[in-house]
């Protein structure tokens, strides 16, 4: 049995999985790793587990004739991107709503490859089950490829375009009658605790020294603020009265972690 259009964007996918995890290990991971051994360093096993067995999927999609005529292995293969999908379904929604997010581009390829995937190993394993032997594809098939593939790349665009745009020193809304300085290290702000007057309007500049993204939000004041890896970011902060205002990152997990403060409002 031949390779059917099906098996090809299969093991296309994989590949693509794959590339994507060194991608994530060489830039994202294996930095962070020498900063942070103990946070960063856990990742790593789990990290290059994965690379594993997607470089073993996508290595007997391509080369392992045998394949062709075992209609379950089709969807054997899908388990490690689907568990690897699942394990990363909390921070699904924020990238995906943050082109500026450093993980976007990320997250995107790895939703859109995990779809493609999961829809070329049913066919698959429709068309052995079946006894296919057709080394073409359909038009409906193609069409389908194509239209995932564009949206992909206009995705991936997008967020390399918005991530340029948050790089900037960011917008100050009111001139500032005092100014402070918070740092983001190591998933923690490191100094979360901050005091104003009423009357004020605080000029805040958040550093980000690690080599992923995080967020700046007050919720209160409708406060939302990219601040992208290795970058600082200035903005003005004007109460509404007193009290205590609360800033955090949105990231999931980056709050729990230590990334939340407050302002108290005298």
């Amino acid at each position: 049995m031949t390779r059917t259009f099906a098996m090809k964007v299969y093991a296309a996918s994989y590949w693509l999985l794959a590339a994507l995890f060194v991608y994530v290990l060489v830039i994202l991971i294996l930095p962070q790793v020498a900063e942070h051994p103990d946070e960063v360093g856990a990742f790593l096993p789990v990290i290059v587990g994965f690379l594993a067995l997607f470089v073993i999927g996508a290595a007997i999609a391509t080369f392992w004739r045998a394949a062709r005529r075992r209609a379950w292995l089709w969807l054997v293969l899908l388990i490690p991107p689907v568990l690897f999908l699942l394990m990363n379904a909390p921070f699904i929604p924020y990238s995906l709503t943050h082109p500026a997010d450093e993980g976007f581009t990320s997250i995107v390829t790895l939703v859109v490859a995990t779809i493609v995937l999961v829809w070329a190993g049913v066919m698959a394993f429709r068309e052995v089950r079946a006894g296919a032997s057709v080394e073409g594809a359909g038009g409906r098939q193609v069409l389908a490829v194509a239209i995932v593939t564009g949206v992909t790349i206009g995705a991936i665009a997008t967020g390399i375009l918005a991530g340029r745009a948050a790089g900037g020193s960011g917008a100050v809304a009111a001139a500032p009658t005092t100014a402070a300085t918070l740092v983001a290290e190591g998933t923690k702000y490191l100094t979360p605790t901050y005091s104003i007057g009423s009357s004020d309007v605080m000029g805040m500049f958040v550093e980000n020294r690690d080599s992923f993204g995080h967020s700046f939000d007050i919720d209160a004041l409708n406060i939302h603020v990219q601040v992208p890896a290795n970058s600082t970011v200035a903005l003005s902060i004007k109460p509404t009265g007193a009290g205590s205002l609360e800033f955090y990152c949105a990231i999931p997990g980056h709050r729990a972690a230590g990334m939340a403060g407050t302002i108290d409002v005298r």
